[in-house]
């Protein structure tokens, strides 16, 4: 490890360990050791794999309990509430994180993906407003903005932001997003009745 990455915090933060963890650990007495923690990550990893998603998220929810400060155990506690269901849980975490480091790229797309899906479900069930509609369209496509502003080459990004921009009837936009993202991704579907120009 070079000189200048000596003192970041083993938790993977990106922070130094007196302002992350190790901070927390000189007050906390539920601190963990780094091999702990390293542990702990390998089985939300594994619990994941499995699909048990609730018990992932309680081991989250532990390592922040010594690492609150941390955007990356916010995001994949974001991720673990939203596969088990619970969007409003994962939108919150997502946003908690947001606070720890609003320029942290997983978390400004899961955002904003997040988002778009919460448009996609209401909107689907009838229980959206077209104001309400518009305000989730609109703030979806800022975190998906933002995110590209620091990951250029997330097609995944650049679909939704897509989709957004065609529902927004900004075809303009639409398209040229769905050219990007169809470039970077030959995987990617086209969306049914979604014409190239």
């Amino acid at each position: 490890m070079g000189k200048k990455n000596q003192h970041l915090c083993p938790c993977g933060s990106g922070k130094r360990t007196k302002l992350c963890c190790g901070k927390i650990g000189r007050t906390n007495p539920l601190s963990l050791t780094p091999s702990r923690k390293l542990e702990m990550r390998r089985e939300v990893e594994r619990l994941d794999r499995a699909g048990r998603h609730l018990e992932a998220c309680e081991i989250l929810v532990q390592l922040l309990a010594v690492s609150p400060r941390n955007p990356l155990i916010w995001n994949d506690l974001g991720i673990q509430y939203e596969a088990c269901g619970q969007t409003e849980k994962a939108l919150d975490a997502l946003r908690r994180g947001h606070l720890c480091d609003s320029t942290y790229p997983p978390i400004l797309y899961n955002l904003g993906k997040f988002t778009f899906d919460k448009f996609i479900r209401l909107h689907n069930a009838r229980r959206l407003c077209d104001a309400e509609g518009q305000e989730l369209l609109k703030k979806a496509a800022e975190f998906l903005k933002v995110n590209l502003d620091r990951d250029p080459d997330n097609a995944d990004a650049h679909y939704n932001l897509a989709l957004i921009y065609a529902l927004s009837h900004n075809e303009h936009h639409a398209q040229a997003h769905m050219r990007l993202a169809l470039r970077m991704r030959q995987d990617l579907q086209l969306p049914l009745g979604w014409i190239i120009r």
